[in-house]
């Protein structure tokens, strides 16, 4: 009789754990809580009534929650609460609202869905509603042209057709439209996935365009920042376009100048090195191992003059390695290459923040097969490497492969009979460490 009873407040904190949390299942909790909610309140308990807050928090957990139709289920509160309101409640959807189950279309890759909400959204402000549509709904749109996984030169033409739409109605006086560096980066990861010609051209246009407006003419809500740089390196990357090479260096170059100047968004970041690195891997530079090497040491430098977000990681290591095992050239070019190899991966060994993965011991090994001929100094070195991969659990399907191609039969089942295996499948341990998609030994 004593006992308190719960109220809308209380419920509310729960769902936003929901909302917050990582734990699988989420959404559908915080529905169930939801309709828990409204049958309390149906019974006369007046404290429990379900608010907007409610719905938005619930909504916000299906969006997060990657269940399936969890998106369909967030627009079908939407709807419910849009109904509601109609009928005389107070449960107004606000923008947060919106935005919320544009974001779940968005995760999903559903355009069409998203732009049908945004037209709804400026249907409803024209009958009153104050939920027009702001920077955020038209980034979510964007977004999800980006990650629509259908017809791509479709997404770009749509994508541009927004963006101009949302640029018109800013010049026409609704400044509460105006694009920013999200829906800029939006756009600009729309054209970097379409593997469309003029991807190219268009994103180092939209770059040059918030440089101008952003860093030069003072414009901090369209700056560009290390996300709009790794996603224009990042289509630079894709392009496979001769000019790749010089445009990624390029386009690190004004990123370290402009950070240089005093421009903190623009401050270089592990991730765009990373792919310099991976495209100079991929260009047909008779010295690329020595410029992946280079590009490696400029991050060290970022690194240790204070740029924490610049320190190398794995993945730059390992395209360094790639660099190297993919030159071509004469015999002293490849004898460059291989001396690069040898020591990045020595110098992956010993770091102190750092450890190879699978992928640097199959890259190295591949290094070697390329790289060094087929001798007994080789032999030696394969030995002493897949000894080592072994001990640190790092025994993936990339290694399996360079070992069977670096080695004949026999010498290869000597080798694993030597570590304790047998029928030539390594035990589990040898591969304990190895994070990779599931795989069969004996392939």
């Amino acid at each position: 009789e004593y006992a308190p009873q719960p109220t809308t407040r209380c419920f509310n904190a729960v769902l936003l754990a929901y909302a917050n949390g990582k734990q699988k299942g989420g959404g559908k909790r915080a529905l169930e809580l939801l309709r828990f909610m409204e049958s309390l309140h149906a019974e006369g308990y007046d404290d429990c009534q379900p608010d907007k807050y409610t719905f938005n928090i619930v909504m916000k957990a299906l969006a997060k929650s990657k269940e399936n139709g969890a998106a369909e289920k967030a627009s079908q509160l939407l709807r419910r609460m849009e109904q509601s309101y109609d009928k005389g409640s107070t449960l107004q959807p606000d923008i947060f609202s919106y935005n919320i189950v544009l974001d779940a279309f968005s995760r999903i890759g559903d355009s069409e869905s998203a732009e049908k909400l945004l037209q709804q959204m400026y249907d409803r402000s024209e009958r009153g509603s104050s939920a027009k549509p702001n920077a955020h709904s038209y980034t979510a749109v964007l977004t999800a042209w980006a990650r629509n996984g259908d017809d791509k030169a479709v997404a770009t033409t749509r994508a541009e057709e927004l963006f101009n739409n949302f640029e018109r109605k800013y010049a026409a006086g609704e400044t509460d439209v105006q694009a920013d560096t999200s829906c800029y980066n939006a756009l600009i990861n729309v054209w970097a996935k379409s593997g469309e010609r003029k991807a190219l051209y268009r994103v180092t246009q939209i770059l040059s365009t918030m440089e101008e407006l952003g860093l030069q003419g003072g414009d901090e809500s369209v700056a560009p920042n290390s996300r709009t740089y790794c996603a224009v390196l990042d289509c630079i990357a894709r392009s496979r376009n001769f000019k790749a090479y010089n445009k990624a260096l390029e386009v690190i170059e004004r990123m370290e100048d402009f950070h240089a100047e005093g421009h903190e968004s623009t401050r270089p970041c592990a991730r765009a090195y990373s792919i310099v690195i991976s495209t100079i891997a991929r260009s047909r530079k008779r010295d690329k191992a020595v410029k992946a090497q280079d590009m490696l040491r400029r991050m060290e430098s970022e690194y240790v003059k204070g740029n924490v977000a610049a320190r190398p990681t794995v993945y730059s290591y390992n395209g360094v390695l790639n660099a190297a095992a993919f030159t071509s050239g004469d015999e002293r070019d490849q004898e460059e290459a291989f001396r690069v190899a040898c020591l990045t991966f020595d110098e992956l060994r010993i770091s102190e923040y750092l450890q190879p993965t699978h992928v640097s011991y199959g890259t190295f090994l591949k290094a070697i097969r390329k790289l060094m001929p087929d001798s007994e100094i080789r032999e030696k070195l394969v030995t002493s490497v897949f000894r080592r991969c072994c001990k640190e659990g790092l025994v993936g399907e990339m290694v399996l492969r360079e070992m069977k191609a670096l080695s004949s039969p026999d010498f290869y089942q000597s080798l694993l009979e030597e570590i304790d295996t047998k029928l030539g499948i390594p035990p589990k341990s040898f591969s304990a460490n190895v994070v990779e998609r599931d795989y069969d030994w004996r392939e």
